[in-house]
């Protein structure tokens, strides 16, 4: 994204409902500016400023997302067995996929705003669907909770990756994604704590005090509030006043349409949707795989301690990360080589090292503990550490080079749609293959191996192709409008 420093080579003034808005042009490149924001109250001035934005989408996933992650941190979201949690997890991520592959067009109908809001009425589902079960024995419900949960889900994945891509200037993009993604570790660093809180005095296996779910399902009820404050995306304001890229609005049908051209999209611009498919199925696939091996081989209170630690050491990583993102005395494909190199070398060494302890496990269940088995606990539990944290890493690479592509909304909530339903399809199937009672815990890590080995070229062609500077117009839309206008004028 053009900065304000940029050359201007054309400035144009006018009034739109008493606003004065300064269009440059630089280029292709073209950012609307609002000069009353910069003379606004320093309150109002930040409400609506893409920081702010940021801490409040920090706020939705600290109270969601977080909260699930805490529950999932324990291994078999703290249950006796993990083998109903990941198949409870596998329907959450598979009707997230269904409202993900089509979240563009119910993001850009719907607007960011109120997408979210969708999410936060029904966040409380995922505490109580785990309290019921432990509690009275009731599986049914927290198999529809977590169902439901998926299809509410999904709409603020789509809608937080549509403003992680779109919102921030394109040098400042890594600095607001580690801030997002510190504040959603933040939330499970506080559910860790509450998990090792109510569980650090139980050294076997099993499962965790049900008492606990309590308290996530009432963090969980206050997500309406972060989601009622957010701004509408006309409303939004970087730091130097300009408004965030968006084109008119379309119908549906020319929503959908457009969707299928971002889809199978070839010459018009340098990025293939496909290409970020693998990496995106991988992304988080490690989620199922981990956390059985985490339920069957440790502890109660080593898993609630592991709950605790892995998101503390995870807001340190990504802030870093983030700066490394932005930081301009390398190019962005130089950028995206370095952050690719960071992540993907210590997982490919774990999953090696997981490998070797695996054949140490055999197939049978082990309850490692840090006080117990203190030795043997650490080097079976380290590895397991490095790629949970090291997966945020991930996640946060492949948002950043998606946002070099393009920073229009529509645009965006397009890419950003597909590649959570990736992401989450990734999800589903992980949870789905590790919910077998009789199977053997290896073959999904397996699996999982397998996946990281196909990832490594998708990345690198992914990578080559990195602009050096994001389209800010909805090209699918405008594509089709030319097309349209050209056949009208050939016809008459």
């Amino acid at each position: 994204m053009a900065d304000s420093k940029n050359t201007v080579d054309n400035k144009t003034e006018d009034s739109v409902g008493g606003v004065e808005a300064t269009s440059y042009t630089n280029g292709e490149q073209v950012s609307e500016m609002d000069d009353t924001h910069l003379t606004m109250p320093r309150f109002p001035k930040f409400y609506r400023s893409v920081l702010f934005q940021m801490v409040l989408f920090g706020a939705l996933s600290f109270v969601g997302p977080a909260m699930s992650d805490a529950i999932s941190n324990l291994g078999g979201g703290g249950l006796s067995s993990p083998y109903l949690a990941n198949l409870a997890n596998a329907l959450n991520y598979a009707s997230g996929c269904i409202i993900t592959l089509f979240g563009g067009p119910l993001i850009n109908k719907f607007g960011i705003k109120w997408a979210c809001m969708i999410a936060a009425v029904a966040m409380p589902l995922d505490g109580s669907g785990y309290y019921v079960s432990a509690r009275y024995g009731v599986d049914w419900y927290l198999l529809f909770a977590r169902l439901l949960g998926g299809f509410t889900g999904g709409f603020l994945y789509v809608g937080e990756t549509t403003a992680m891509l779109s919102y921030p200037h394109q040098n400042d993009r890594g600095l607001y994604l580690g801030i997002w993604s510190a504040m959603r570790n933040s939330g499970s660093v506080i559910g860790g704590a509450i998990n090792f809180a109510t569980n650090n005095t139980n050294s076997s296996s099993g499962s965790i005090a049900w008492s606990t779910y309590l308290i996530f399902v009432g963090f969980e009820c206050t997500g309406v509030i972060w989601a009622f404050m957010l701004s509408p995306t006309h409303r939004v304001r970087r730091r130097d006043g300009s408004k965030v890229p968006s084109t008119d609005t379309v119908t549906w049908k020319q929503e959908f349409e457009a969707l299928w051209k971002h889809a199978q999209r070839r010459k018009a611009t340098p990025f293939q949707t496909w290409l970020v498919f693998i990496p995106a199925l991988y992304s988080f696939f490690y989620g199922g795989t981990m956390g059985t091996y985490l339920s069957l081989h440790f502890s109660v209170r080593a898993r609630a301690l592991s709950s605790l630690i892995t998101p503390t050491i995870t807001i340190f990583m990504v802030i870093a990360y983030g700066r490394l993102l932005d930081r301009k005395c390398w190019s962005q494909s130089q950028r995206a080589w370095i952050a690719f190199a960071l992540w993907v070398i210590p997982q490919a060494a774990c999953f090696v090292w997981i490998g070797f302890e695996y054949h140490k496990f055999g197939t049978a269940s082990a309850a490692l503990d840090y006080e117990l088995d203190g030795r043997q606990w650490a080097e079976a539990y380290l590895p397991y550490l490095i790629i949970f944290t090291t997966g945020y890493w991930t996640q946060l690479s492949l948002y950043w080079i998606l946002g070099t592509f393009s920073t229009d909304v529509k645009s965006s909530s397009r890419t950003g749609g597909l590649f959570r339903a990736f992401e989450t399809a990734g999800q589903a199937i992980s949870y789905a293959i590790n919910s077998s009672v009789g199977g053997d815990a290896r073959i999904p890590f397996y699996v999982n191996c397998a996946l990281l080995a196909v990832t490594i070229p998708c990345m690198v062609f992914l990578i080559r192709i990195v602009p050096e500077t994001p389209a800010q117009t909805d090209v699918d839309v405008d594509e089709q409008q030319i097309l349209e206008g050209l056949v009208r004028a050939h016809r008459d």
